[in-house]
């Protein structure tokens, strides 16, 4: 939890695709990183969610009201909320220049959430030997 400085290093083609290797042959799964001619790189990445408040989704039933022919008044927009189980995954297919910002949008979009994605943050937790 100590403030750290970000040092952005720039690697070589030699470099990258030496850590795309190492990367892929560190794997159980067929969620391989590929690299591309012109030097990015595709990829997935596993989602862990873990939500401390609960996400907004749109209604999938229609409201008396409706059932019972009445008009609809427009503008009232129908939304259940619920808490997503801790410790949901999700595998997201990347690429290289994708931004935080577009992997919590498609992370919203495949859950049909409605919330705004300014509630929410993405944060990079690494693993070795099961720590």
């Amino acid at each position: 939890d100590e403030p750290s400085e970000w040092e952005k290093t720039e690697l070589d083609q030699a470099q990258v695709e030496q850590r795309i290797k190492e990367y892929n042959s560190q794997i159980n799964s067929n969620l391989f990183m590929s690299l591309n001619k012109d030097g990015s790189y595709t990829g997935f990445i596993k989602v862990q969610l873990k939500l401390v408040r609960p996400v907004s989704v749109p209604a999938t039933k229609r409201g008396p009201a409706l059932q019972a022919g009445r008009p609809h008044t427009q503008g009232v927009k129908r939304r259940t909320s619920f808490y997503l189980p801790k410790g949901t995954v999700k595998h997201l297919h990347i690429l290289s220049h994708t931004r935080a910002s577009e992997v919590i949008d498609a992370l919203l979009r495949k859950f049909t959430v409605v919330d705004n994605p300014r509630k929410f943050a993405l944060f990079e937790r690494s693993e070795k030997d099961d720590q």
